[in-house]
């Protein structure tokens, strides 16, 4: 997804959760969100140390959303405030503004998802900034109790006595309505906030998925036509068979594969979205698709642990080209990966137990310790990535992939495009 509402850091509750601490982007895809929690070794997104440190949605304070909440909770979050329209979005911002204004603290994310279904249920008086104006508004619309308006009747209008009274009636009003002032106007609910989400345990809920490795959005090529191009775009889950393509193709009213330009929106492995849309680029629609089919057939093999030491792997490589993962997607059974290792030190204190299991632990976590891991690494052909420690098991040097290497791949007889 393209408009990031939070950024979190996240950590497991462990003693050195530190360790692993990263940083997660929201709303984020199912793949991106497990990914994050494989990073930060979380087992469950519901129960672990987490702090927004960003939130980009205007009226939404940082205060509202607390530290250590539900991650599935708090990602529906960031999915339903990306998806308002801009009509919605002034609804919630109201909502938002009067939320903060009868609490300065932490809102249940429950409560915060049910104002993104009630954006209608506020009303607004555009351009009503302050107490005279809200009273005088109030007169106008005969919204003031008989009594009250019985009472300004009988006064002068523009006399101190009158603009005294609708202020002290203004007052009055918004603190029984809860109301407040925003930058839009004076806006107070019109009705309740219909409870239309309610917590519920499970993955699936959080997720619209498809399942499949790869996922591309499909649009017609855009040739700077106006007759030409149009603004359809359909949704291709790959491995694809050619009448799953061809459905593609049609729906974007486009007469080839070669007619269509496609963006990779998710992938199994997130960190290969910009290898693959790079491959789309130079025309290599058939290698994406060959590639989608090697990762549906691992799927069928490989478990959730062989899969990381794959995103390992690709980030001890230097993140390479659509051609060099496939590669290293058939040779990732000859390394190894050590989650438990995220330090230095964390190595020096491997290693070293190995030989002295008895040793206190008073003796690593030092800069010394760190100093000793690195050298150590270096010598025994290892790196440390997000994912843990990654070594072949022959111990011969990890692959590199340079620019100048992934130029020569691209150019190569391997690749196959349109």
């Amino acid at each position: 997804m393209d408009k990031t509402i939070f950024k979190v850091e996240i950590s497991s509750n462990g003693p050195q959760g530190y360790e692993t601490a990263t940083a997660m982007k929201m709303p984020a895809t199912w793949s991106e969100f497990h990914d994050a929690l494989q990073k930060a070794r979380i087992e469950d997104g519901r129960f672990c140390h987490n702090e927004p440190v960003y939130v980009g949605y205007d009226g939404l304070q940082r205060g509202m959303i607390g530290r250590n909440v539900n991650l599935y909770d708090l990602n529906l979050l960031a999915q339903r405030l990306a998806a308002l329209t801009p009509e919605e979005n002034t609804g919630m911002e109201i909502l938002l503004a009067m939320e903060w204004n009868q609490r300065r603290g932490p809102v249940s994310l429950e409560h915060l998802i049910n104002l993104t279904y009630n954006t209608n249920a506020c009303c607004l008086a555009p351009q009503v900034s302050n107490f005279q104006e809200l009273g005088a508004f109030l007169y106008e619309s005969e919204m003031l109790s008989k009594e009250a308006m019985a009472l300004l009747d009988t006064t002068e209008e523009g006399s101190e006595f009158r603009d005294s009274l609708l202020k002290l009636m203004a007052e009055q009003h918004k603190e029984d309505h809860g109301g407040v002032f925003t930058k839009r106007g004076y806006a107070e609910l019109g009705g309740e906030i219909k409870p239309i989400y309610t917590y519920q345990p499970g993955e699936t809920i959080y997720f619209q998925r498809s399942g499949a490795p790869v996922v591309l959005e499909v649009r017609k090529g855009f040739f700077n036509d106006p007759q030409y191009d149009n603004d359809k775009t359909a949704i291709l889950n790959l491995p694809a068979i050619e009448k799953d393509i061809w459905q593609a193709v049609e729906a974007v009213d486009a007469a080839s594969v070669e007619e269509c330009a496609f963006r990779c929106t998710d992938c199994l492995i997130p960190s290969l979205r910009d290898a693959i849309d790079e491959a789309l680029e130079d025309g290599g629609f058939d290698q994406v698709r060959e590639f989608a089919g090697q990762l549906a057939q691992k799927e069928r093999a490989w478990g959730v642990a062989e899969f990381i030491r794959y995103k390992a792997l690709l980030a001890a490589s230097g993140q390479p080209s659509l051609g060099n993962a496939a590669q290293l997607l058939e040779e990732a059974e000859q390394y190894e990966l050590l989650p438990e290792v995220a330090e230095t030190w964390d190595y020096a204190e491997l290693m070293a137990r190995e030989k002295y299991p008895d040793l206190p632990p008073e003796l690593f976590q030092t800069p010394q310790a760190a100093n000793v891991g690195r050298t150590m690494l270096e010598e025994g052909n290892a790196t440390i990535t997000d994912y843990g420690l990654l070594r072949r098991k022959d111990g011969q040097p990890l692959p590199s992939f340079t620019q100048e290497h992934q130029s020569e791949e691209v150019s190569s007889p391997q690749m196959v495009g349109m």
